[in-house]
């Protein structure tokens, strides 16, 4: 039989003498692999400098990306968008989702036509 005294003041001893917490070190475990490749890939993606195409106007950028719709086609647009750090913003590459009277969907994400600097219709 077990005396619960005994076993309590072993336990309690061994807590206060013997283990030693590892601190930080233990919770690293719990950070997944896909989790820590993803903010590696933010960080390079936000350090990434965006290279200045050659701005058309927007007649010709709304054709391409017209054309692009019709023929499912890959599209980059590049927009006229700087970040706090005044770099441009990563251009955006896809297929053109749809239009609205102020802007277009590319790769679900909405452009304003006015703030559309270039549009590059992929091979």
């Amino acid at each position: 039989m077990i005396n619960h005294e005994d076993f309590s003041i072993v336990i309690n001893r061994y807590f206060k003498n013997d283990y030693r917490e590892r601190g930080k070190i233990k919770w690293h475990g719990y950070f997944l692999s896909d989790h820590t490749s993803f903010l590696q890939k933010e960080v390079i993606q936000r350090d990434k400098i965006t290279k200045k195409l050659p701005a058309i106007s927007l007649n010709d950028a709304q054709d391409i990306l017209r054309h692009a719709s019709f023929d499912y086609r890959i599209v980059t647009v590049q927009q006229n968008i700087k970040n706090n750090e005044g770099k441009l913003i990563p251009n955006v590459t896809g297929l053109v989702d749809g239009f609205t009277e102020l802007g277009v969907y590319v790769n679900k994400q909405f452009i304003a036509f006015e703030d559309i600097r270039t549009v590059v219709k992929d091979q």
